[in-house]
């Protein structure tokens, strides 16, 4: 893997986590908090 590629993973893996971090601070109730993580944890593996 090339250096620009692992830049780029890393930013966007970067990005992904302040919007899942983001999202779970702006979520209302514990319900729509598990759901965020559920899809969180697929996106990590």
């Amino acid at each position: 893997m090339s250096m620009i590629e692992r830049i780029r993973n890393h930013r966007d893996a970067t990005r992904r986590a302040r919007a899942i971090e983001h999202a779970l601070r702006s979520a209302n109730s514990p319900a729509v908090r598990e759901e965020l993580l559920v899809i969180a944890q697929r996106h990590m593996s």
